[in-house]
């Protein structure tokens, strides 16, 4: 049907052109002088795209000879030859006519007539290449007067920052013969002079973006004599550092401490009162230094964005995509969000943390054998039995080969002990081999023991404590562990669900979904952990969780998972002001004054949330303590357990060896009876 369109669209114009062909050299020869000075003198850094929207008009040839002499390269289209192309071949000449990267700049001369139906083709084809994605190339237009404004103020031209119109006064412009041909590359040199016409004046006119109170203007930005030529002419004016008081739009959510504004329940859409936030003070700097003023909305679904099909976003994203907004306050960086919209530098990266209780304390009925692991232990032991084994073996070979009293089992195993405890033992080897194994085995224990009697003060006197679940491996690891986050929206939802990582997978199926006091408020039942980002969460746990001491029962896990690229501004594609925004907004980052307006964020926060609840809040006990320890019974519990226990013992073995003994007697009884 398109195609059809543009069909019938071509054959108008060769038929208007065939019963209107006339034309004088001299005025098309000074169309083409008039663009040979503007290239010259301000787009000769520039990929050229020479445009012609007509056909049969000798004003196009001498747009191309004026080119050649200038020896400039240029790329030559005829627009309505596009529409006739399959869509490969569209999109290798949409590739071509913006050129490759190492350019300056890309320059689009469009020749005009002026006709309504020529007007139509235009604006297709402007359309078409998508110049409202550039807003940095420049547009020149060749045409009438009658037309200029249509032109300058075409909604396809909403985001171009230098767009001009050059027109001859009381000029008539003709078409191109289709001749020409459709798309061709020119490399071409210097040489000839042009005839110029006696009497003609150039009109130059300049599409201003925001000098109509904010809105878009045309200016007549220069009027002269064709003869003195546009030397000297400012044609292209910065317009980018005065806004002349427009109104942009923001959309933005709640998100403290980066975005804050009033919440009077009125439906999503409509403005929204700014409260002190970090992107509000930023947004307050920059509008005073360009002089414009914004609007802050949320989205119409209170998303952040995910992925809709078809191409399309929700939430934020849809609301830039389709530009229904002109940024975003603050937005997070991921790959496919950069494909509909534009990024500001990032000014935050807010990880995702697990939000838990403090550890609570090990019990210290078991302090005495926490200085050492169990490997420890068990090699402490082995290696004192060892040496018992190892002492009666070779204390019994030499009262073999020396002819001496024998060494009996038990006592070399209660030596060896002794030695450990670092208690004196009465009977030591007299044979050298003997000696030197007692003496290294001393040694031996001399350094156990003093580490042993270290590690005990300091468990002692600070109390040891459950392992702290830092990581989404150890939330796993816990048995009879829930956790929760709010509602996955954005990148929270996209970093779960396009992950393949088995453990992120296992969370988003055992998810639970709270509201942030909720959530919180379960955190403090036990066995309960709350996932969310790091800046989200610290405002509400110091404002519901935290005295004005600092002290709160939470725990943030000191594993950090950086979701994507961090926190930026958002932009519509190809908005004209992403540049000066983000170039004073890293003035203010790399002035360091983020930091600190973050810092006083929180603090004039949490001031205000205490005034409103009007109370002090409780000291909060954390259960730690510094200064000087005074040992009780708490501390040193394990001690008369491990008392106990001997005591226990003791009792089971002289019972044991009281039934021996009535046992033995038993026997000796029967015996002499039979004897």
């Amino acid at each position: 049907m398109e195609t059809l369109s543009l069909l019938l669209l071509t054959m108008l114009l060769m038929v208007r052109n065939c019963a209107d062909g006339t034309y004088r050299g001299a005025l098309a020869e000074q169309v083409g002088e008039v663009v040979g000075q503007v290239v010259e003198q301000h787009l000769s850094e520039c990929h050229l795209v020479l445009v012609d929207t007509t056909t049969q008009s000798p004003v196009f040839s001498t747009m191309i000879r004026q080119l050649m002499r200038s020896g400039l390269g240029v790329t030559v289209l005829e627009a309505w030859w596009v529409f006739f192309q399959s869509q490969p071949a569209r999109d290798l000449l949409l590739e071509r006519l913006w050129g490759d990267a190492t350019l300056t700049c890309c320059a689009l001369l469009i020749h005009l007539d002026n006709k309504i139906i020529t007007n139509i083709l235009t604006f297709k084809f402007l359309e078409w290449c998508e110049l409202w994605r550039h807003p940095q190339t420049v547009v020149v237009a060749v045409g009438g007067t009658a037309g200029m404004e249509a032109v300058l103020l075409d909604h396809n031209l909403r985001n171009t920052v230098y767009a001009l119109y050059l027109t001859l006064q009381n000029l008539t412009l003709h078409s191109l013969d289709s001749r020409q041909g459709p798309l061709h590359n020119t490399r071409l040199g210097r040489g000839g002079t042009t005839k110029e016409g006696e009497g003609a004046h150039v009109r130059v006119y300049g599409r201003c973006l925001y000098c109509n109170k904010g809105e878009a203007q045309v200016q007549l930005l220069h009027r002269g004599n064709l003869t003195s030529g546009l030397h000297g002419v400012n044609l292209f004016p910065d317009q980018m550092e005065n806004f002349w008081g427009h109104t942009f739009r923001a959309v933005t959510l709640r998100y403290m401490p980066f975005i804050n504004y009033e919440q009077d329940g009125a439906e999503p859409g409509t403005p929204r009162t700014p409260l002190d936030s970090l992107n509000i003070r930023m947004l307050d700097i920059i509008a005073s230094h360009f002089n414009f003023t914004y609007e802050i909305r949320e989205p119409w679904d209170m998303n952040w964005g995910t992925p809709a099909g078809g191409g399309n976003w929700t939430g934020i994203v849809g609301t830039l995509q389709h530009e229904q907004a002109d940024f975003s306050l603050d937005l997070t960086v991921t790959a496919s969000r950069s494909l509909v919209v534009d990024y500001s530098r990032v000014y935050s990266n807010d990880p995702i943390v697990i939000i838990t209780l403090k550890p609570a304390p090990l019990p210290r009925n078991l302090a005495l054998t926490r200085p050492f692991e169990g490997e420890v232990w068990m090699s402490v032991i082995v290696c004192t039995l060892a040496l018992g084994i190892i002492l009666w073996l070779q204390q019994k070979v030499w009262s073999w080969a020396a002819s001496e009293s024998r060494v009996r089992l038990i006592p070399a195993f209660l030596n060896s002990w002794a030695m450990l405890l670092m208690e004196p033992v009465e009977t030591i080897p007299t044979n050298t081999t003997g000696q030197v194994l007692v003496g290294w085995w001393l040694l031996s224990c001399v350094i156990i023991t003093t580490a042993y009697r270290s590690s005990l003060i300091a468990h002692l006197s600070v109390q040891s404590k459950y392992p702290p679940i830092n990581t989404f491996q150890d939330l796993l690891n816990q048995d009879g562990w829930s956790w929760g986050s709010t509602d996955l929206q954005g990148t929270f939802y996209l970093y779960f669900n396009e992950s393949s990582d088995p453990d992120l997978q296992a969370i988003l199926r055992g998810i639970e979904i709270y509201e942030m006091d909720k959530g919180l408020e379960r955190v403090m039942q036990g066995g309960f952990s709350f996932i969310h980002t790091q800046s989200y969460v610290t405002p509400e746990m110091a404002r519901l969780y935290t005295d004005k001491f600092g002290n709160t029962p939470l725990y943030i896990g000191i594993m950090k998972y950086l979701a994507f690229g961090g926190n930026a501004w958002g932009f519509r594609k190809g908005a004209p002001f992403t540049r000066q925004i983000s170039m004073m907004k890293e003035r203010l980052i790399e002035a360091g004054l983020l930091n600190l307006w973050q810092d006083d964020v929180l603090k004039t926060y949490l001031k205000h949330s205490r005034e409103e609840r009007g109370r002090e809040d409780p000291l909060l006990f954390t259960g730690e303590s510094s200064g000087q320890v005074v040992l009780g019974l708490d501390h040193l519990q394990g001690a008369f357990y491990l008392l106990l226990l001997g005591c226990c013992l003791a009792l089971l073995v002289e019972i044991f060896s009281y039934f021996c003994y009535k046992n033995q007697q038993s026997n000796l009884v029967a015996n002499h009876t039979q004897n």
